[in-house]
């Protein structure tokens, strides 16, 4: 996919951002230990025990907000396979079973077990904003994934998500000359994934006033609840140019409702997230596209920066944002989805 470079400098500007957070207004000192590999840390009042993550034993937990799903499988796949070179680092997955509260209890039950470092996938940012908090207290890094949780932390690392929006209203507009009637599938409200996918949507179609937003309903990232959705659309309206579903499960549902009413030839339905089924059903022309994110490559990331964090005196406390490190986006269509090998599907 010729996206090497690209990708390796979003993850060394993240990484640098991260450096610039943690030496910013204190003066650091380093005491180490050669026979552990372990160093303590004083960055101005507070010290803490810096592991060498490639000598002392290492636990890894990622807590995802649904571990079944196929971006969750894919992230988590993604971790181990970074993490796999190295026998003394162990990743363990905790599904948070689409609940804010069981996530919540999981993230104490972590803090509580001193795992060295949590990529999350908050199911409610404002939910987890204190267990978040509690845990980079306690000196355990946390990287959030694609969900972010309210609190500053150690890194965030997403898709594009406003720019996928974006992207998905550039291809209609060009596909429907500027015009025409569409409807949004919206995820979990309130999500910021879901408002930022739908933003850059809104905003770029905004540029376009002949093109109509005739509706917008939320199906919850479920596929079975979108064909619900999309067959309440069809009822309602005789006309529907194109579909936005801001994830891959609720364009599938959509399209399947789409062609039991007899209406998908002509219309335009795209996903976001670029899973294998949806890449499978672009090939057949069943959805129109999606935006793709290589999430093996994100998982990866997130376990590397989670790494770098347990190898370093970084320091929390001395940021009030969250850095952010963005993955790219892939715009796949029939014509493009085949540049997207085999082993990067997920």
């Amino acid at each position: 996919m010729k996206k090497g470079k690209r990708f390796l400098a979003l993850v060394l500007s993240g990484l640098l951002v991260l450096s610039l957070a943690a030496c910013s207004g204190r003066e650091t000192t380093t005491t180490s230990t050669a026979a552990t590999g372990t160093t303590t840390a004083t960055n101005g009042s507070i010290k803490k025990t810096v592991k060498n993550p490639y000598k002392d034993k290492i636990k890894l937990a990622y807590v995802a907000h649904d571990i079944g799903t196929p971006p969750n499988q894919a992230w988590l796949k993604g971790m181990q396979l970074a993490t796999a070179y190295y026998g003394n680092i162990t990743v363990q997955g905790f599904d948070g079973k689409s609940s804010a509260e069981n996530q919540v209890k999981i993230m104490q039950e972590i803090i509580n077990q001193k795992y060295d470092a949590i990529i999350l996938q908050a199911s409610d940012g404002a939910a987890l904003a204190a267990s978040v908090t509690a845990a980079e207290k306690a000196g355990i890094p946390v990287i959030g994934l694609n969900l972010d949780a309210n609190a500053p932390h150690a890194a965030l690392v997403q898709a594009a998500d406003y720019d996928a929006g974006r992207l998905v209203a550039e291809n209609m507009a060009k596909q429907f000359n500027g015009k025409g009637n569409f409807v949004i599938i919206q995820g979990v409200q309130g999500l910021g994934r879901t408002d930022n996918l739908e933003k850059g949507f809104r905003d770029t179609l905004a540029k376009h006033p002949d093109m109509k937003i005739v509706g917008a309903q939320p199906a919850d990232f479920q596929k079975e609840k979108a064909m619900s959705v999309m067959n309440s659309f069809l009822q309602s309206n005789a006309k529907i140019d194109g579909v936005f579903a801001v994830n891959d499960a609720m364009a599938e549902g959509a399209s399947l409702a789409a062609q039991s009413a007899g209406r998908l030839n002509g219309m335009a339905i795209w996903g976001a997230d670029g899973e294998k089924d949806a890449l499978n059903m672009i090939e057949k022309g069943q959805l129109t596209g999606t935006i793709y994110t290589n999430y093996y490559d994100e998982g990866s990331t997130a376990a590397k920066l989670a790494l770098y964090c347990i190898g370093s005196p970084f320091d929390t406390s001395t940021i009030t944002k969250t850095p952010v490190v963005n993955m790219e986006p892939v715009v796949a269509t029939k014509d493009t989805v085949a540049s997207i090998q085999p082993s990067d599907r997920w």
